[in-house]
């Protein structure tokens, strides 16, 4: 073969093996591309996301506490005062008494501050007191006049519920007392009694004395059962005895306080709020209410 032929020869192979690095190359190229896939494709994502699931906790932590901060802005700068609200004059159940129920109160702290539950008259009977906080196991106390005065609420927001019944075969009758922590305080009282006109008003609706934190509108809500019945709701001004009445509705023949009861209240002054059932005694009707102040 003469020196073109080989010349020839090598610029065909030469270029034949351009073309191989080139595509080896290029090989090379997709091969890396695809071994990247299993971390940047949807595949890793799930995986990078289950493998960080132990590690994360902090940030879901964290996003709670945002929840919670944003849902409690009212006390983010911590509680807006010390609430307190006193039922007087209560009539309790025996809890040895067929049918019979302890009066429940439940009402919720906002950040953390002094919890106390205290009975502070009663008659020369006995009552079991309890109290919980969120699902714990509630603690008892057994006695004429029992309190919890040291209970703490720590969280932004406790739900606290107390029950007052009559121990054994006693009827005591009752003043309770609540204090706590609140933005917005807001009391639930559930299985009161409503029994009528004819009945002591120990046993008819509730009478509750409380101080407003801070300007606002007090609301009371009111359902029971059994009844269609004429309810009385006052409002008496508690600051300096003797009370003063500044507001009296009747809601006639009804069954719920529809509408709510409303009433601006204000806080430099105490008040006392009274429902009754005016109709006649019809059985045992389960009372209960919401009472909302500022």
């Amino acid at each position: 073969m003469d020196d073109r032929v080989w010349r020839n020869v090598s610029i065909v192979l030469g270029v034949i093996c351009a073309c191989l690095i080139g595509v080896a190359g290029a090989l090379m190229i997709v091969g890396s591309k695809g071994g990247s896939s299993p971390t940047t494709g949807p595949g890793s994502t799930f995986t990078a996301a289950a493998s960080a699931t132990p590690t994360s906790s902090g940030t879901v932590k964290a996003s709670t506490s945002a929840i919670a901060s944003a849902s409690s802005s009212p006390t983010a700068a911590g509680p807006a005062g010390t609430a307190q609200i006193e039922f007087d004059g209560m009539q309790l159940d025996a809890e040895k008494a067929s049918g019979a129920s302890a009066r429940t109160f439940t009402f919720t702290s906002d950040g953390a501050g002094p919890v106390t539950v205290n009975v502070t008259q009663a008659s020369a009977q006995s009552t079991r007191l309890c109290l919980k906080v969120g699902t714990n196991k509630p603690a008892c106390k057994v006695g004429k006049t029992p309190n919890f005065l040291t209970a703490k609420a720590d969280g932004p927001h406790d739900t606290w519920t107390v029950t007052a019944v009559g121990y054994g075969t006693t009827k005591p009758t009752i003043n309770i007392v609540f204090t706590w922590p609140s933005a917005a305080p807001t009391m639930t009282l559930s299985h009161g009694r409503l029994q009528g006109n004819k009945a002591a008003d120990s046993l008819n609706g509730f009478t509750a004395v409380f101080q407003p934190t801070k300007a606002g509108v007090l609301n009371v809500q009111a359902s029971w059962t059994v009844i269609t019945a004429d309810i009385d709701i006052a409002l008496l001004d508690n600051t300096t005895p003797p009370a003063v009445t500044v507001d009296d509705r009747l809601f006639k023949g009804v069954t719920y306080i529809n509408p709510a009861y409303t009433y601006n209240v204000d806080p430099s002054k105490t008040y006392q709020v009274k429902l009754r059932n005016k109709s006649d005694d019809s059985g045992k009707p389960d009372l209960t209410t919401q009472i909302a102040f500022p």
